[in-house]
């Protein structure tokens, strides 16, 4: 099994908590950061960065692995 690790660090601003599914959100930035589909996408952090204006901002910490020698099909970006 040849295995190749990435970090990746995604900036999220919030203004509005109540029309915010963050559980939502970080489904969806997980999903968005694969490039193959057999990617294993872990969220290894939230880090609240503070209020910033009416914005909260926050920076998301992605961990992907994946298997070189079983990367699966490529995932199209939309």
């Amino acid at each position: 099994m040849n295995l190749k690790k990435i970090q990746q660090y995604v900036p999220v601003d919030i203004r509005n908590w109540e029309k915010t599914d963050f559980a939502q959100l970080l489904y969806e930035i997980c999903d968005s950061v694969k490039q193959y589909t057999n990617d294993v996408v872990e969220v290894h952090q939230v880090v609240k960065l503070g209020k910033v204006g009416k914005d909260w901002k926050f920076l998301i910490i992605i961990n992907i692995t994946q298997d070189l020698d079983n990367l699966g099909t490529a995932v199209e970006a939309l």
